[in-house]
């Protein structure tokens, strides 16, 4: 299942599909760069990475199809896998 980049008040983030909640804190972009490389290799940072963040600098997530407001929309990353706000979102980013 494919995991997302995704950007919220300037913190950049992986989002699952499988749990539909974000499996990471958020992150300044070069703290995201140095992630992306450790947990998915430098081939992928070199091939995919500038591609991906591209996207997600235009729309919020690497998603093709997709925003961030639709991603985060029907997630379960609250209690009980329970619905966060975009706000509520931000603020579990922060922690």
């Amino acid at each position: 299942m494919p995991r997302y980049i995704c950007k919220l008040d300037d913190m950049y983030f992986d989002w699952s599909t499988v749990v539909d909640a974000p499996i990471t804190d958020g992150m300044s972009l070069e703290e995201y760069k140095e992630y992306y490389k450790e947990e998915y290799g430098k081939l992928s940072f070199d091939n995919e990475f500038f591609e991906r963040i591209k996207r997600v600098e235009e729309k919020g997530t690497s998603a093709f199809d997709e925003s961030i407001d639709s991603i985060i929309s029907y997630n379960r990353a609250g209690p009980n896998e329970s619905c966060l706000s975009k706000n509520d979102i931000i603020k579990y980013l922060k922690k």
